[in-house]
C-alpha cells in the first residue's frame, strides 16, 4: 500500500523537486486532491468542532479548511505555496459562504507559523511530513494532527483508520488511510506525594513508570498521555489524572479501593 501511494504521489514531487534544466514555462504536473468523503472523515478523526483553528498544510483548492468551516463551524486557515491555488481558494471560501471563518496564505509550509492550531491537516510527502514532525512536537498538548496516507517515523498513531472509496478520485486507489497524532504533554521526571513517588519516561505519548507505594514496589507500570491526560497502570494499581502545571492531579486505585492523589513533580 504505501508503496502505491508513493506512486501515486509522483506528480506532487514533480512541483516540489523540479527537473534540473526544465524550460521555463513548462507545465506543472497537477496535484492531487483529498477526496470529499475523505476530507470529512479527517475532520471527524479530529472531532473537530466550533472551537477549533484548523491548519492544512499544503491546502490546495481550500477543501480541507472549506469543509472544516462549513460542515463543522471551525475556523481555518489553508498554506499553499502555489499562488493560483491560494487565489482559487478563496473564491471557493466566497462560493460556500465562509470567507469570513477561515484564510489562505501563500507560503512555505515548512517556515509558516501554525502555534495557533488546534487541528492540523495534512497530505504530504514523507519527506515534508519528516521535516514537519519536530514542530508538531511542539503543538499546544491537545492538538490534533491528522495525516492522509502516511505516518511519522517513530511516533505511534493514537488511532489509525482505512478508508474504502465509494467513487474513484483522480490520482486516487481505492482506500485511503488516515493517521491521527494528539499532542502529548511532557510529563517525564520525578514525581511524588506522600506516599507515592513515580519515576515516568515518556516516549512520545508512551510511558513507563517505576515507583512505589509506601513500602510497596509498583512493578511493570506502563501508561499514555494524551493531551493533559495521563493514565498508567500496574500491578494492583491505576491511575486516571491530569496534568495541572507542575503537579498531577488525579485518581488512584489500589486492591479496589480509590483515592484522589496530588503529585508535585520534583525534577
Amino acid at each position: 500500500m504505501r508503496r502505491l501511494l508513493i506512486l501515486l504521489f509522483v506528480p506532487l514531487l514533480a512541483v516540489f523537486c523540479p527537473a534540473a534544466g526544465a524550460e521555463e514555462g513548462a507545465q506543472i504536473p497537477p496535484f492531487i486532491t483529498t477526496p470529499d468523503e475523505v476530507v470529512e472523515r479527517m475532520l471527524r478523526l479530529a472531532a473537530t468542532g466550533p472551537g477549533d483553528m484548523v491548519i492544512d498544510l499544503g491546502s490546495g483548492d481550500g477543501r480541507i479548511v472549506i469543509a472544516a468551516a462549513q460542515k463543522f463551524g471551525a475556523r481555518g486557515i489553508g498554506i499553499e505555496l502555489n499562488s493560483r491555488l491560494v487565489e482559487k481558494s478563496r473564491e471557493n471560501a466566497r462560493l460556500a459562504e465562509v470567507a469570513e471563518r477561515v484564510s489562505f496564505i501563500e507560503g512555505d509550509v515548512l517556515a509558516t507559523d501554525i502555534s495557533q492550531a488546534s487541528v492540523v491537516t495534512v497530505y504530504l510527502l514523507p519527506f515534508l511530513i519528516d521535516k514537519l514532525q519536530p514542530r508538531f512536537q511542539e503543538l499546544r498538548p491537545g492538538t490534533r494532527v491528522v495525516s492522509h496516507a502516511f505516518g511519522m517515523v517513530g511516533w505511534k498513531p493514537d488511532r489509525a483508520e482505512t478508508i474504502r472509496l465509494t467513487k474513484p478520485h483522480p490520482g486516487q486507489g481505492d482506500e485511503s488511510v488516515l493517521y491521527l497524532w494528539i499532542v502529548p504533554a511532557e510529563v517525564r521526571g520525578t514525581w511524588q506525594s506522600s506516599d507515592l513517588k513515580l519515576r515516568i519516561y515518556q516516549n512520545y505519548q508512551e510511558l513507563e513508570v517505576e515507583g512505589s507505594l509506601g513500602r510497596r514496589v509498583l512493578f511493570g507500570a506502563q501508561g499514555t498521555v494524551s493531551g493533559y491526560d495521563v493514565a498508567w497502570e500496574a500491578k494492583g494499581a491505576r491511575f486516571r489524572g491530569r496534568l495541572e502545571g507542575a503537579r498531577l492531579v488525579g485518581d488512584l486505585l489500589v486492591d479496589g479501593r480509590t483515592e484522589s492523589v496530588v503529585l508535585t513533580k520534583v525534577r
